[in-house]
């Protein structure tokens, strides 16, 4: 893309904007604290790709949505291919990565600590669905920015929702 002036700040203008929200869908779908951060350069280079598509500025925040969330996505599916033929996981240490993340946002509420290691259990979409909700989106921009139809958006939500739940209550009985 031959970028101009005008792009650059129509892109930095976006980022700044929306930095906090694209943190928290790096939050949700990274595991650590370098995970998030090359989630988070990814994500700016998809913007970045992306921008010549962006036609309404009123459509900027589910669009923006959509690059996250995609992005997020495909980073998760290559890192979790590689860590499958690099090393395999198994549930102990998915704990001990979990213990990890949590010893490193001692300063964060425990609740809120406790609901991101929820969401991180949920599949793809369900944290997409939810992390969504969380931003106050309706389930039209919800819809808009997963490509899921409406409808769907409600129910998904619903059994994320409740999936969302159990795992929470799950954690706070350990």
């Amino acid at each position: 893309m031959n970028s101009t002036p005008a792009d650059e700040q129509k892109f930095l203008k976006l980022v700044n904007e929306n930095r906090d929200r694209i943190l928290r869908v790096c939050r949700v779908y990274a595991w650590n604290a370098a995970d998030q951060d090359d989630l988070y350069q990814e994500i700016l280079c998809q913007i970045w790709r992306g921008l010549p598509a962006l036609k309404e500025n009123n459509f900027a925040n589910t669009w923006l949505y959509r690059v996250a969330i995609y992005t997020a996505i495909s980073f998760v599916r290559k890192r979790a291919s590689r860590l499958d033929r690099v090393v395999h996981f198994d549930h102990a240490d998915l704990t001990r990565t979990i213990e990890s993340r949590q010893a490193t946002e001692e300063k964060t509420d425990d609740r809120i600590t406790g609901l991101y290691n929820a969401i991180y259990k949920l599949n793809p979409i369900e944290k997409a669905l939810v992390t969504l909700f969380l931003e106050d989106l309706t389930y039209e921009q919800i819809a808009e920015a997963t490509g899921i139809n409406a409808n769907n958006v409600g129910v998904m939500l619903h059994r994320a929702k409740k999936k969302l739940s159990a795992l929470m209550t799950e954690e706070a009985s350990k």
